[in-house]
């Protein structure tokens, strides 16, 4: 089987929404189920309309300058060698890509009048059974609970070649079938002094899977998630809606 992991890498300020964040950096690898291995690179830095934000050069060491220097123009030159691995893939890979890289580059391809291929998406974030010991889904909790460093966090490439290393330890075929099931969005019933008990649980202040909501602590789970969640939790749970 043939995966293709995407990530990018963004210069707006930290929680710009997509429809104002922009692309920086690119990073795709080709990797094949049956050897566990990398079989095709493409890394691109491009060249924004705007400046990067202060936060995000920190976060991504990818300045103004660098750009300038190497980076290559966002355009249908760009995507159609994307589009092209896209193609080749059995499934497209990427960590927490419905909220953050999936809209971002089927912007991109909009922008452009190009349609982007269907290939179906998995997402590292949420569709991996990890470890109930596993406490956190960021990629540097990840590598680190897997027992690998990252030596270059947050450049595209080497997160995506770290996102495969970790998904190697897990079966594909279930996070193939986890990814075609059934999401939900459940709301943590606690009050302001109880915020850190749906915080500690994994709750997020007004919005999670991409959508806002007002005034409550919410998470997305899968729907053959929530008997157990609610047996974790030591308050109770409303289903707001089901994605």
């Amino acid at each position: 089987m043939l995966l293709l992991g995407l990530d990018l890498e963004t210069g707006g300020a930290f929680n710009t929404p997509p429809e104002t964040n922009f692309i920086t950096e690119i990073g795709l690898v080709l990797w094949d189920t049956e050897f566990s291995q990398p079989v095709d690179f493409l890394s691109l830095l491009l060249k924004p309309d705007h400046p990067v934000a202060p936060e995000s050069v920190e976060y991504t060491g990818i300045s103004d300058e660098l750009l300038k220097c190497h980076g290559r123009p966002a355009d249908i030159r760009t995507l159609q060698p994307i589009a092209k691995l896209m193609k080749k893939a059995d499934y497209i890979v990427a960590h927490n890509g419905r909220e953050f890289d999936r809209p971002l580059i089927e912007a991109a391809f909009a922008r452009f009048g190009l349609k982007m291929p269907a290939t179906p998406w998995l997402d590292t974030q949420y569709d991996v059974d990890y470890p109930r010991s596993c406490t956190s889904r960021s990629l540097i909790y990840l590598a680190g609970f897997h027992g690998m460093v990252n030596p270059f966090q947050h450049r595209a490439v080497t997160d995506v070649l770290t996102m495969f290393t970790i998904l190697s330890h897990y079966d594909i075929q279930q996070v193939i079938a986890n990814s075609q099931r059934k999401w939900l969005i459940v709301q943590a019933n606690v009050s302001y002094d109880e915020r850190d008990k749906a915080k500690g649980k994994g709750f997020r202040w007004q919005s999670d899977g991409g959508k806002t909501y007002e005034k409550c602590w919410v998470k997305r789970v899968r729907e053959d998630q929530l008997h157990s969640l609610q047996v974790d939790c030591d308050f109770h749970l409303t289903v707001l809606e089901k994605p």
